[in-house]
């Protein structure tokens, strides 16, 4: 304890307010480059897990066949070149989605891709899937063990496209190449909501995601899929979707993406005015409420159809809690690790034993 302690004095005291003063773009690519070092090593991940990890027991939980030590993931967006599944756990996740992954690489939309909103607790996000492509990815991950359960986020490359045809080839080939090569991840995720991308959402009409959903159901996938769904479509629009998913083989859902509706009120007016003067949504704690609704929804509507994982706007102990009792079985986060510091992991954990 004394350990977290201090580690969450120093993160907000001393690392943090020369982080913000930097680009943030640089500091999360510095920091992935650090994660990527301290996970090659024993020794560094042993002196990682001592001062972030919290471990218990009672923290596991088992959805899909897949065994969690701690309901507590690393959401897809932080890591998207690979570079930290040896080191997640020893900051304490349980679980930990890499990518979002496409077929192609692409370099990222244009700078700014990161803007901090700081008095609202969010980030403007405009990454636009970047990352080196699918092949790369597996690549790099074949024939690693991992010590925690490891996700592949899958979405179609972000360029212009002929046809529809050619954008579900795009993401077959993407899921075909992780099936082929020896990569032991435990599930995927099907990101149909990233908002940064030509052409937006493509499948989040209920014709577009039975197509989708039926070449997926044809590819017979050897792991277990959950969907990314987006933030800001009205609740009978969810279900509308949420009710193709059902008859087809979707095991869970991710509740929600990026939230990117400019006129709604969720961030102070300065940070209305940033985020009018650049392209990119939000994540962090603008998208909390709406995420909350949104578990509630899929457990009241389906009940124990789809393991629900809740993700948007969790900065504490309290909210990740909050996210479980309203029906969530798994939480994921990322900017409240950037505003409160990697030992929020940790805190989380043991406020959940304890409980």
């Amino acid at each position: 304890m004394l350990s977290r302690s201090l580690t969450n004095f120093l993160y907000q005291n001393i690392a943090k307010p020369v982080f913000f003063k930097l680009e943030p773009e640089t500091v999360h690519e510095t920091m992935t480059a650090g994660g990527e070092v301290l996970g090659r090593y024993a020794a560094t991940r042993f002196l990682t897990d001592q001062f972030f990890a919290f471990h218990d027991p009672r923290l596991s939980r088992t959805f899909n066949g897949i065994s969690f030590p701690n309901p507590v993931g690393l959401a897809a967006g932080f890591d998207y070149q690979a570079q930290l599944p040896q080191i997640t756990a020893s900051v304490g996740f349980g679980w930990q989605s890499i990518g979002t992954v496409t077929w192609l690489a692409y370099k990222g939309n244009p700078k700014p891709r990161l803007v901090r909103l700081k008095e609202s607790g969010s980030l403007i996000v405009n990454k636009g899937l970047k990352g080196p492509g699918a092949r790369i990815i597996a690549h790099k991950l074949q024939r690693q063990d991992f010590p925690i359960p490891i996700g592949i986020s899958i979405a179609s490359t972000n360029k212009k496209w002929a046809s529809g045809h050619e954008q579900l080839l795009d993401i077959a080939q993407s899921f075909q190449i992780f099936e082929q090569k020896d990569v032991r991840h435990s599930y995927y995720e099907m990101n149909i909501s990233c908002p940064n991308t030509f052409g937006g959402e493509p499948f989040t009409t209920p014709d577009r995601l039975k197509l989708l959903l039926k070449m997926l159901d044809l590819m017979d996938l050897s792991r277990p899929l959950y969907l990314k769904m987006p933030s800001d479509l009205s609740s009978p629009r969810q279900v509308t979707l949420l009710k193709v998913a059902n008859h087809h083989n979707v095991q869970g859902v991710i509740m929600a993406n990026l939230w990117k509706k400019r006129e709604s009120g969720v961030v102070s007016q300065k940070d209305t005015t940033v985020w009018m003067e650049h392209q990119g949504n939000l994540s962090g704690k603008p998208t909390w409420k709406r995420s909350n609704e949104l578990v509630a929804l899929v457990r009241n509507k389906f009940k124990n159809r789809f393991t629900i994982i809740g993700t948007g706007g969790i900065f504490s102990p309290a909210d990740a809690q909050t996210k479980l009792d309203l029906g969530a079985d798994l939480v994921q986060l990322v900017t409240g690790m950037i505003f409160q510091g990697p030992q929020l992991i940790g805190q989380i954990n043991r406020h959940l034993a304890e409980k």
